[in-house]
């Protein structure tokens, strides 16, 4: 039964034809500045791909990060448009593994242009399939997906009152942004637990501006008593022997971010026991069937993952939705309304990610539908536009 319900759902899209891939450049501005450790923003630079097969659409988003990907708006384009948009045209699309097999054909690395390509296919297969793609990645598995925002530099008080005011909304569980210096990290912390209670979860991103082991060290003997109850990236990306080191020598659990693209840095990771946990992200891994297999691979060794967020728009965030819904392995993550956040976007470029309050709790609604779930709105892309449209049939 199992096997012809599969082979049925295969044979709504084999073979069907890629004819069209679009390129939408776009700056899209923050309400607030965005500053975290390693980095500031006014304004997210986002490419929405739009893959056609035989009058389907799916959509797929790649975001630029020159630090973290090493990508910027005109290597993604060039990547697309010279080299992934000429192999795609004419394929059969029969497999996302075979999309990616032949864009690791033609081009290495460039992760969140493939990850642009796999989400827009994703796309395509749910919608062509008729299914949500949660279910082309495997199943169902987290029904409820509660709202974990993220708490971004700002002056203290200003950073507190912001914490307590998503208390109120119905968040149980705030990721504090740290790594501004031994002293004011210690300060945040101990206020945001003073004026949230004991209640509520406190997980730390120190986005690698802890600099070195004494420092991180020092900083986290200082805030023990705050019941913190992960620390992600203290050290530099390289330093997985400094972070190795400093997992042994304190009582909160470690996830690794920035450290972690590929199945290979898990591996190394893994090896060297560097964290209790790792944080997956769709631009730094390549798209959603590689999450998918760092999370199969995490869940072998026993390490639970992390769905991460890359600030993408509707697009990109409700791809990272159908992950946390269908992979048991991911069970922590970030997740809120682009638009709902104080320093998110002004105007959305898709159908609105909805959050509701459900017994007390705030929860992310994932959007219904088949595929993404995710109406992209043209006039919106138009206005946010960077250049012209790239349109590639």
């Amino acid at each position: 039964m199992l096997v012809s319900y599969i082979n049925e759902l295969k044979s709504r899209w084999w073979n069907l034809k890629i004819d069209e891939v679009d390129i939408f450049p776009l700056r899209i501005p923050f309400k607030e500045l965005a500053q975290i450790a390693s980095s500031s923003f006014s304004y997210n630079e986002s490419i929405l791909v739009r893959v056609r097969a035989e009058g389907t659409i799916g959509w797929g988003e790649a975001m630029t990060d020159p630090v973290f990907t090493g990508e910027t708006v005109g290597s993604i384009i060039c990547a697309i448009k010279e080299y992934f948009a000429p192999m795609l045209l004419g394929l059969e699309f029969a497999s996302i593994e075979e999309v990616h097999q032949k864009m690791d054909e033609v081009l290495v690395r460039n992760t969140a242009a493939k990850a642009a390509i796999d989400t827009a296919c994703f796309d395509l297969m749910g919608k062509v399939a008729k299914i949500p793609v949660y279910a082309c990645l495997g199943g169902k598995f987290n029904d409820e997906i509660f709202e974990v925002p993220e708490i971004l530099f700002g002056p203290i008080n200003h950073v507190v009152n912001h914490c307590k005011k998503m208390v109120k909304r119905g968040v149980k569980c705030l990721k504090v942004k740290t790594g501004e210096g031994i002293d004011k990290d210690v300060e945040k912390v101990k206020r945001i637990r003073e004026a949230v209670g004991d209640q509520i979860e406190i997980r730390l991103d120190a986005n690698q501006g802890w600099k070195n082991y004494w420092k991180a060290l020092s900083i986290i003997k200082r805030i023990e008593k705050c019941d913190v109850s992960i620390i992600e990236q203290p050290l530099p990306t390289r330093d997985l022997y400094g972070t190795a080191r400093l997992r042994r020598a304190v009582n909160i659990p470690i996830m690794l971010d920035e450290s972690v693209h590929s199945i290979n840095d898990v591996l190394t990771a893994i090896s060297l026991d560097a964290c209790d946990l790792i944080s997956v992200k769709v631009m730094k891994a390549g798209g959603l069937l590689r999450i998918k297999e760092v999370v199969e691979l995490c869940s072998i060794y026993g390490i639970p993952c992390h769905m991460g967020t890359s600030w993408e728009s509707e697009v990109g965030w409700a791809a990272n939705l159908h992950l946390i819904t269908g992979l048991r392995g991911i069970q922590l993550w970030d997740a809120y309304s682009p638009t709902e956040i104080y320093w998110g976007f002004s105007t959305g470029v898709g159908s609105p990610i909805k959050s509701t309050l459900k017994n007390g709790v705030r929860v992310v609604e994932l959007p219904k539908g088949s595929g993404l779930g995710v109406v992209v709105n043209v006039n919106t892309i138009r206005r946010y536009l960077m250049n012209k449209p790239i349109y590639i049939k």
